[in-house]
């Protein structure tokens, strides 16, 4: 049975202790003041997140073993008070909650798939980017994720079914689109795959006290399939 509204779907395991970040060195690393001491702490998520990884913004952290890191970024404060949560190792975990008997890491060719549920193929999609109400993504280009769409959209012509499950890690979301701003190419495949009958669901999360909590679907924006106007 899929999750209810209000029910946790990950619980992160502690004990979590809350941060101030002081800055990113590298793509996976974010330095934080935690007491006093500054600490290294990993970040395990492939965005760019310009406006949640900034100079002073709150942070959870909890206790991980790395090379160079003792800790992980678990969620980070938005600058309008909003919890998000930064990581995306527990994306499988969730999306496969929504989805019953699916299989992982399905390979098709030379390429990976994260689900296979039944003759649907899946592949799922985190998104920390909310602009007015609107969930963007992706939040930086990403050349794998249209490869992904254009390979779904293949496998349709097929004669097989797929889907996009896009996990929105934060409550403040009224609807989705595709950041045509920042990626249009993956945009545009975004918009022919729904457009050849493709699939989509889209679940928002919150965070609070160390878990994530389900907090419903959204809807396509208004517009969701051309770029905004000046852009």
């Amino acid at each position: 049975m899929a999750p209810a509204v209000g029910d946790v779907v990950y619980p992160f395991e502690g004990p979590l202790r809350l941060v101030e970040i002081l800055d990113r060195p590298n793509r996976f690393l974010v330095r934080v003041v935690d007491g006093g001491q500054v600490r290294s702490c990993h970040l395990h998520d492939p965005g760019r997140l310009p406006e949640l990884v900034r100079r002073g913004a709150r942070a959870v952290v909890r206790p991980t073993r790395g090379v160079k890191t003792d800790c992980s970024i678990t969620a980070i404060e938005a600058p309008n008070g909003v919890w998000v949560v930064a990581d995306s190792r527990i994306h499988s975990d969730v999306a496969s909650l929504f989805l019953g008997e699916a299989r992982r890491e399905v390979k098709v060719g030379g390429r990976r798939l994260d689900f296979l549920s039944g003759d649907t193929y899946i592949e799922v999609k985190g998104c920390t980017l909310v602009v007015d109400g609107a969930a963007l993504f992706p939040d930086a280009p990403t050349k794998r994720g249209a490869e992904h769409l254009r390979l779904l959209r293949s496998l349709m012509g097929a004669g097989h079914r797929a889907k996009v499950v896009v996990l929105v890690m934060r409550p403040d979301a009224e609807c989705f689109a595709p950041n045509w701003a920042t990626d249009p190419s993956f945009s545009r495949e975004f918009a022919r795959f729904i457009k050849s009958g493709g699939d989509l669901e889209v679940h928002r999360f919150r965070y609070a006290e160390g878990r994530v909590i389900y907090d419903g679907d959204v809807g396509l924006c208004s517009g969701w399939d051309r770029p905004p106007s000046g852009s």
